[in-house]
């Protein structure tokens, strides 16, 4: 069914997007035309010209819908959104999940956006680093990481995650679980997840046990007062 004649804004333009996307995975960037994505959202040739002047500007508003998508899940993995305030190791499971799930689900579009458009991953790159490095200061303002230097573990941890996901979204039928709880507790080693924060180090609840393989989350001690 057509989409209605009359759309706000907004809509038409995340309609175009949806379209130039299909094209784009079918055809490629080279080979994707304006008026095949016209087609393939059902309108004008000129309606889509109304809002993107051309190819390239229509690729940089998929690259930036790219961007916006995955700052908002780095930013808010769905495992770390119970009500209380989760552990530094809870948070780095919920961000290396999050990371592999986008990465999978979009891996050919990725590809298409920069390594076939010829384009590098530095804004990608940008992002990404902002919410491994917002992890890193806020575990070691808590006293739950022991990170001499948070730029540099910050760099680790981002190259090093980035590698382990291109070998998974290359690798069909990855064992999920197994990557997850195998990066997460790769990266608690070196982000030197501490087994008891420092007293007075932010108030954090005590982290009994690292993440490993079959783990999905720290064990924490009962507050001092409950203690039996």
């Amino acid at each position: 069914m057509n989409p209605p004649r009359r759309q706000p804004p907004d809509v038409r333009r995340e309609q175009i997007l949806d379209a130039a996307q299909q094209v784009l995975l079918r055809r490629g960037p080279a080979a994707a035309t304006m008026a095949e994505v016209a087609d393939a959202a059902s309108l004008a040739k000129g309606t889509v010209y109304l809002y993107f002047a051309s190819k390239a500007e229509l690729l940089a508003g998929l690259r930036a819908r790219y961007f916006e998508r995955l700052t908002a899940v780095l930013a808010d993995p769905p495992g770390t959104r119970q009500g209380t305030p989760p552990t530094i190791a809870a948070r780095i499971e919920g961000l290396v999940a999050a990371s592999y799930d986008f990465a999978l689900a979009n891996h050919e579009l990725h590809h298409a956006l920069f390594h076939e458009a010829g384009l590098g991953e530095h804004d990608a790159f940008f992002r990404a680093r902002d919410a491994v490095a917002e992890l890193v200061a806020a575990g070691a303002a808590g006293g739950e990481l022991d990170v001499p230097d948070p730029a540099l573990a910050t760099d680790f941890v981002l190259h090093g995650l980035h590698g382990i996901l291109v070998a998974a979204t290359h690798r069909p039928r990855s064992d999920r679980r197994r990557l997850v709880d195998g990066a997460t507790r790769l990266v608690c080693g070196a982000l030197g997840v501490r087994a008891s924060p420092p007293a007075g180090a932010g108030g954090s609840p005590t982290v009994q046990n690292r993440p490993g393989p079959g783990t999905t989350a720290a064990r924490l001690d009962p507050p001092q007062g409950d203690a039996r």
